[in-house]
């Protein structure tokens, strides 16, 4: 049986009117309340009321306008102090290799072996072991320029290490290339040679050697330039030769380009033949000619010549 609608929209107007009339009769909603009764009713709400946590704080950097927030830097991690390596007994020379061996212990280590040695005013020492930095403890870039400034800086003040010419070890750099005038290309050979026997410290002493073709054909400004080394004796050897080009001349960039090219030889050979730490391979911003005197060290043009095979 199913009831009409007027019947039960009255029908729930009349229990709705007859809740709130039951529930209201009693009620004075005119007369307001003492503040007695306002404490007691908020004292029931509080009582009865929900434990809710404060809100966490927001994050400025959440709310900051996104194109002027920054967002935060990771924190520097913190080099651990490297070991103290010893200095070795002050009052005998040095070997040209001293500290060679200690080269396992790291470039932090080293440099500060070296910097214990120059505040000691042991700066032939100071110089070896900053040398050793270079050359047989693997540095990172930081370690490395640290190296190179302070070689420079010493190599101002130290006389060479081998002040004999007849202790010297004797290498030949050759150039071989076909130009009619073979003045400029020997006189940019001399330059290098006489630079690397005084960066070496008279530990080689250079000559020269140029080998000049007949030119064939059309001049070119630019033409092929192969330079290399050997080394004289009851066991002669010498190294791949290595190639580029060049124009003969710009005297002075001549020489600047075979300052590079020899370094390029020395940074393979040593590799290849030795257990040095590798040499980078062109360091950015350095001239060729401060490649020689203060990348290279003098114990790794020692083994440069030694290692040289037949």
């Amino acid at each position: 049986m199913r009831i009409p609608l007027p019947i039960t929209i009255i029908s729930c107007l009349l229990a709705a009117a007859l809740m709130w009339f039951v529930g209201t009769r009693d009620k004075d909603f005119t007369t307001p309340p003492t503040p007695e009764e306002l404490i007691e009713t908020a004292q029931k709400w509080e009582q009865s009321r929900p434990h809710i946590p404060p809100p966490k704080p927001i994050n400025a950097t959440l709310t900051a306008d996104p194109s002027t927030s920054r967002p935060l830097a990771p924190p520097t991690p913190v080099r651990p102090k490297p070991e103290m390596l010893p200095t070795g007994n002050l009052l005998h020379a040095p070997a040209l290799s001293e500290y060679g061996n200690w080269g396992n212990k790291g470039g932090p280590a080293m440099v500060a072996l070296a910097t214990l040695l120059e505040t000691k005013g042991e700066l032939q020492r100071a110089r070896l072991a900053w040398e050793r930095v270079i050359d047989t403890a693997n540095p990172d870039e930081s370690d490395r320029i640290l190296a190179v400034t302070a070689i420079k800086r010493l190599s101002a003040t130290l006389p060479p290490w081998n002040p004999d010419p007849s202790g010297d070890i004797r290498l030949t750099l050759h150039a071989g290339a076909t130009l009619e005038d073979k003045g400029a290309l020997e006189d940019a050979l001399k330059t290098v040679a006489q630079l690397i026997s005084e960066a070496s410290g008279n530990v080689v002493r250079v000559e020269t050697m140029a080998s000049i073709g007949k030119t064939r054909g059309a001049k070119t400004p630019r033409i092929p330039i192969a330079i290399w080394f050997s080394r004289p004796g009851d066991t002669p050897a010498e190294t791949p030769p290595i190639s580029f080009m060049a124009d003969p001349s710009q005297k002075d960039m001549l020489a600047s380009q075979i300052e590079a090219g020899v370094y390029a030889l020395l940074r393979a050979h040593l590799a290849s033949e030795t257990n040095f730490s590798p040499l980078p391979e062109y360091p950015a911003g350095v001239k060729p000619d401060d490649l020689i005197r203060y990348h290279i060290t003098r114990l790794m043009w020692r083994e440069f010549v030694n290692s040289m095979k037949e």
